[in-house]
């Protein structure tokens, strides 16, 4: 009798052991380890776009600071060629000077040469105003600490400025109070106020009001000088007047400004032991209070 062969289960029948493939927990964890690959690939790559951004920023303002360092070395060159101009010019004004004043006193006031002459003579006094102030910025005048009259320095400052102002077109409004002494250097005094006033001038472009005013003021038992000068220009916006101070910090265009008249004249008051404090708003003007302590009595 023919044996028939024991029937066995074909090999795609044949059923894998349980518990030998991937549970479902186990292909969820992978599903969640590959999505939390992909996304760390994802912040990797969105990191290195913002470093990336952040470096090219910093290129940008390390061009724009050796932009200003230059700019700054060459505002130090005009300093010492001014300084060399007015020792230049110096002596000449002064045999102009002397000659003028000579021939007034040997003229008759009522003739036509004698108001020729006196125009010379004005002339010169002009020229050797320029001079002094040439050297005040090319620091040529020693520098010490003296009873330094607030008001005088604002007279001073503003008669170097006024034809520049006037040229465009910006009313100056000047109310002076009696002021006490303060301690200071006169010249650096003056260089502030040039400065905050060349600052004003630049922003009121279409002309405009300069207000300057001083007063005194009494805190902690003491008395101080203090200086108000507001301008009606456009006004400085909010993100960037805690900046005004800082050295090369400028909002104008290349060529126009080396972003360092406020932080020269921030570290002068410093230095006089005083505070200047900034105001503004977008479009309504911008306002400096200074105030420096008075000398005791």
């Amino acid at each position: 009798m023919e044996r028939r062969e024991e029937e066995r289960p074909s090999p795609e029948r044949v059923c894998p052991p349980e518990g030998d493939g991937p549970t479902k927990e186990e292909l969820s964890r992978r599903v969640s380890y590959l999505e939390d690959f992909r996304e760390g690939v994802f912040q990797m790559l969105r990191d290195l776009d913002e470093s990336e951004r952040k470096l090219e920023e910093a290129c940008l303002k390390l061009k724009e600071t050796q932009n200003q360092l230059i700019q700054s070395a060459k505002m130090n060159a005009l300093g010492e060629l001014a300084a060399d101009i007015a020792h230049e010019i110096n002596q000449p004004l002064t045999v102009i000077k002397g000659l003028s004043h000579n021939l007034l006193r040997e003229t008759a006031p009522e003739t036509p040469r004698y108001e020729k002459i006196k125009l010379i003579a004005d002339s010169a006094r002009k020229m050797e105003a320029v001079i002094k102030h040439l050297k005040v910025f090319s620091r040529m005048d020693a520098e010490g600490l003296h009873p330094v009259d607030l008001n005088s320095v604002i007279r001073e400052a503003f008669a170097m400025v006024a034809e520049g102002l006037k040229n465009h077109s910006i009313e100056v409004r000047m109310s002076l109070s009696p002021l006490p002494l303060v301690s200071g250097s006169a010249n650096r005094l003056e260089q502030v106020i040039i400065n905050l006033v060349n600052n004003a001038k630049d922003a009121m472009d279409g002309g405009g009001i300069l207000e300057v005013a001083t007063n005194t003021v009494e805190a902690g038992g003491r008395k101080f000088a203090s200086i108000r000068l507001r301008d009606t220009g456009c006004g400085i916006p909010e993100e960037i007047i805690g900046r005004v101070f800082d050295p090369f910090f400028t909002t104008k265009e290349a060529g126009k400004g080396t972003g360092l008249g406020l932080s020269i004249s921030y570290g002068i008051i410093k230095e006089h032991k005083g505070e200047i404090v900034v105001e503004s708003a977008p479009g309504k003007g911008t306002t400096f209070l200074i105030t420096i302590p008075a000398i005791k009595d």
